[in-house]
C-alpha cells in the first residue's frame, strides 16, 4: 500500500509542476477517484501513467510498450490506429499491435465467414510476439492514444493467445497525460521499413517455426462461436443456464432502436442476453481509463450480473469482438469473474446479426 500511495503523489505533483493548469478541486477528485480505483482492483493489472513512466524509464529489456490503439471504421473520415502510430507521437521503443493484421485473414480456413478481428492462432500469435522482439518472460504496458476507448482488445488478445496474463498491463490515461507527467515522447514520421510496422502477410510465418512459447494452447478456452452461443440461448430457463450473455453494445442498438454501424445487420439482441454498454464502464473525460472498480462493479449487478453465482460463466458480446473485451476486462478487474470464467463471442453480432436463423428479441 505505501508504494501505491507514493505513486499517487507522484501523479499529483507531475500534473502540477509540469504546466497542467488543474484547479485543485479538480486534482483532488482525480487523486479520491484514482484511489479508489487501487483499492478495488483485484488482479492488479491496471497501471496509472505514472506507474508506466517509471517502469519505462527502467530502460530494461524486459519491459515492452505496446500501441493497441483501434478505432471503429465508420464515418467520412475514421481514425486509424496504425496511421496515428505512424505519425506520432509514440512512446519510444513501443511496437504497434494491430489487431486487424494480427488476426486470421478474411476467407482463409481459419476464418471463412470473413470476419473482422477474430482471435489469432497460437503460431501466429508466437510469430508476432517474435516479431516484436518479445520474450514470454516480458513484462508489457498496452497503452492507447488519445480518446481511443477501443485498446481493450490488444490487451485482451497477449492476455488471452499466451503470454503471462500478469505480465501484461493496462495503461490508464491518454499521452497527453503522459506528456504533461514528464513522459518521454518519440515524435515524427516513421519510414515504411520501419520493422514496428510489420504486416503478418509479409512475414511468411505460416512456414516457419515460432522460438516464442507461448503458455498453454488455449484455443477452445478464451472465446466462443455461435453454435456454443446458440446452445445457451435455446436453454429454456434462462437463470439456470450454463452461462449469461451480456452485450457491450448501446442501448438503442440492443433493442434494435438504433441502426447497426455495419450494413446488413438485423437489429436487436439475442434472446436472454444483457446490456452493458461498454461506455458506461469508462470514465466519462476519459476514455483511456475505467471508472473507480467499485462503480463498475455495480453496474455489472444492476445490469443483472449476481455476485452469488460467481461459477456461473460469463459470454461476453458486442459489435465484433472488440468491446466485448472491455467487459471482459471489467469483469475480472472488479472481482465479480474470474478470469477462465470469461469468455468472449468472437463473431459478436456481425455474425449473429447477419445470419436469418439466429433468434433476435428487441425487448
Amino acid at each position: 500500500m505505501m508504494k501505491r500511495l507514493c505513486y499517487i503523489g507522484i501523479a499529483t505533483k507531475c500534473s502540477l509542476s509540469s504546466g497542467f493548469t488543474t484547479q485543485t478541486k479538480t486534482t483532488h477528485r482525480l487523486l479520491f477517484q484514482t484511489t479508489r480505483m487501487m483499492m478495488a482492483t483485484s488482479n492488479n493489472n491496471l497501471v496509472t501513467i505514472p506507474d508506466a513512466i517509471t517502469a519505462h524509464k527502467q530502460n530494461s529489456k524486459h519491459i515492452k510498450f505496446i500501441d493497441g490503439s483501434w478505432h471503429m471504421p465508420v464515418g467520412d473520415n475514421p481514425r486509424n490506429g496504425r496511421a496515428e502510430f505512424t505519425s506520432g507521437p509514440r512512446i519510444p521503443g513501443a511496437f504497434y499491435f494491430d489487431i486487424d493484421d494480427i488476426a486470421p485473414a478474411m476467407g482463409s480456413d481459419d476464418n471463412p465467414k470473413k470476419l473482422p478481428h477474430m482471435k489469432p492462432s497460437s503460431k501466429m500469435f508466437a510469430s508476432a510476439m517474435d516479431q516484436m522482439g518479445i520474450l514470454p518472460s516480458d513484462t508489457l504496458f498496452v497503452y492507447a492514444t488519445n480518446d481511443c476507448a477501443f485498446y481493450h482488445r490488444a490487451y485482451w488478445t497477449l492476455r488471452s493467445c499466451g503470454h503471462d496474463p500478469a505480465l501484461v498491463k493496462l495503461v490508464q490515461g491518454s499521452l497527453d497525460e503522459w506528456k504533461e507527467c514528464g513522459g518521454e515522447l518519440e515524435e515524427g514520421q516513421l519510414g515504411e521499413e520501419d520493422e514496428r510496422l510489420f504486416r503478418m502477410s509479409d512475414l511468411g510465418w505460416e512456414e516457419k517455426t515460432p522460438t516464442y512459447q507461448v503458455m498453454s494452447d488455449n484455443e477452445d478456452v478464451v472465446v466462443v462461436d455461435m453454435d456454443q452461443v446458440l446452445d445457451i440461448v435455446n436453454q429454456k430457463d434462462s437463470d439456470a443456464a450454463d452461462a449469461v450473455i451480456v452485450d457491450a453494445r448501446s442501448a438503442g442498438r440492443f433493442v434494435g432502436t438504433a441502426p447497426e454501424p455495419r450494413p446488413g445487420l438485423r437489429g436487436g439482441h439475442m434472446p436472454g442476453a444483457l446490456n452493458v454498454p461498454f461506455t458506461d464502464l469508462l470514465d466519462a473525460d476519459d476514455k483511456t481509463k475505467f471508472r473507480p472498480m467499485d462503480e463498475v462493479r455495480d453496474i455489472f449487478i444492476k445490469a443483472g450480473i449476481s455476485p452469488d453465482a460467481s461459477n456461473r460463466k460469463v459470454v461476453c458480446s458486442c459489435g465484433s469482438g472488440v468491446t466485448a473485451a472491455a467487459l471482459a476486462i471489467g469483469l475480472e478487474e472488479c472481482g465479480l469473474r474470474n478470469k477462465e470464467d470469461i469468455t468472449i463471442f468472437d463473431g459478436s453480432w456481425i455474425e449473429w446479426g447477419s445470419s436469418d436463423s439466429t433468434p433476435i428479441v428487441t425487448d
